[in-house]
């Protein structure tokens, strides 16, 4: 019964952040930066539920990200993905119940992301240089979507995960 609530409010929430994505993100761009609402479910996700987390979802919204951008299609997909299952492993691994970790994880996952995906852009032709890429698109991104994550982290513990898991950490 909770497992049908969980699945429930994960497709609720990415549902969610699809519709956020396509009517918010380029509303809120600022200097060119663009939040990726939907890498942001994600990982929440991924770190929220390490043992349950799927790679379907992450893969289906990376799809709808790159065949509503101007991106190599696949590009978002596999990325998503791999952070997707690094995120969740990752955590499994080092967590220690503060709020300290799945946040850090966020965070640098995200940089990795963003840095990744910077990467793609390139070599599919976008005409800047690496070092604008880093610093124009890259970290602006990345401290976008880690703050859509670090709202999104209590929300997601509180209704896809619930209060009585015991491998959620504690909102300090």
């Amino acid at each position: 019964m909770g497992d049908s609530r969980e699945i429930f409010a994960t497709f609720i929430g990415a549902l969610v952040a699809v519709v956020l994505q396509v009517a918010v993100a380029p509303n809120i761009a600022l200097f060119g930066a663009v939040p990726n609402f939907m890498l942001a479910y994600c990982l929440v996700i991924a770190i929220a539920r390490p043992q349950s987390a799927g790679l379907v979802m992450p893969f289906a919204l990376g799809l709808v990200f790159d065949l509503l951008s101007a991106s190599p299609v696949g590009a978002m997909s596999f990325l998503l993905v791999l952070a997707s299952f690094a995120a969740s492993r990752i955590f499994s691994v080092v967590d220690n119940g503060t709020l300290f970790m799945p946040l850090s994880i966020l965070i640098v996952v995200t940089l990795a992301v963003e840095m990744a995906y910077g990467i793609f852009l390139l070599s599919s032709g976008l005409s800047v240089s690496p070092i604008e890429a880093f610093f124009y698109r890259g970290l602006p991104c990345t401290l976008y979507d880690a703050a859509l994550g670090l709202l999104m982290f209590p929300v997601a513990t509180r209704f896809i995960v619930g209060s009585q898991k015991p491998d959620m950490p504690p909102l300090r």
